[in-house]
């Protein structure tokens, strides 16, 4: 499997400006698995990231189903996906999301440190707003099935890291 199919550029510079980033300042975007996939070693990719200081691993409880095309979810099923880290994260020196809202890391003045490519998937497809109420089409949602066939590669990055993945 390979990196998902690339998001058009749908970045608005005018748009993001006049709000100041309201969205980067209190939820970084998710990231698909493709990015770590694409790699010979997708575990040791999630660990390089992890390891900088600039990501994290979140917490979806349970798996998103749709019960009008017959699928089953499972509420149990704990599912890690990394995000950027906010600020306070990084402080924390932490590889698990913390409670709370934050400020992505890559969040500066002239806005994202990242270029359009390099930037989450969640991030990506967000679709901006004049009103500044923007969305994105990739979500916590879609993040959560994406990554559960890939826990086992999110428990071997932790394992390089000398962490135990925290869920049975």
């Amino acid at each position: 499997m390979t990196r998902e199919a690339p998001v058009p550029n749908n970045e608005s510079i005018t748009l993001c400006g006049a709000c100041g980033g309201a969205c980067c300042r209190t939820r970084p975007g998710i990231e698909a698995p493709g990015r770590f996939l694409a790699t010979p070693d997708p575990a040791g990719a999630l660990r390089d990231l992890l390891a900088s200081g600039l990501w994290v691993l979140d917490t979806h409880y349970g798996v998103p189903y749709d019960p009008g095309k017959g699928e089953r979810g499972d509420p149990d099923r704990i599912i890690l996906y990394p995000r950027p880290a906010t600020r306070a994260e990084q402080a924390a020196e932490s590889i698990f999301a913390l409670p709370g809202a934050g400020e992505c890391v890559f969040l500066r003045d002239d806005g994202c440190a990242l270029s359009f490519a390099d930037r989450p998937r969640a991030c990506q497809a967000l679709e901006p707003a004049a009103d500044g109420e923007c969305s994105s089409s990739w979500t916590r949602f879609d993040a959560a099935p994406a990554w559960l066939p890939h826990q086992e590669a999110v428990a071997a990055a932790l394992d390089r890291l000398g962490r135990a993945y925290p869920f049975p």
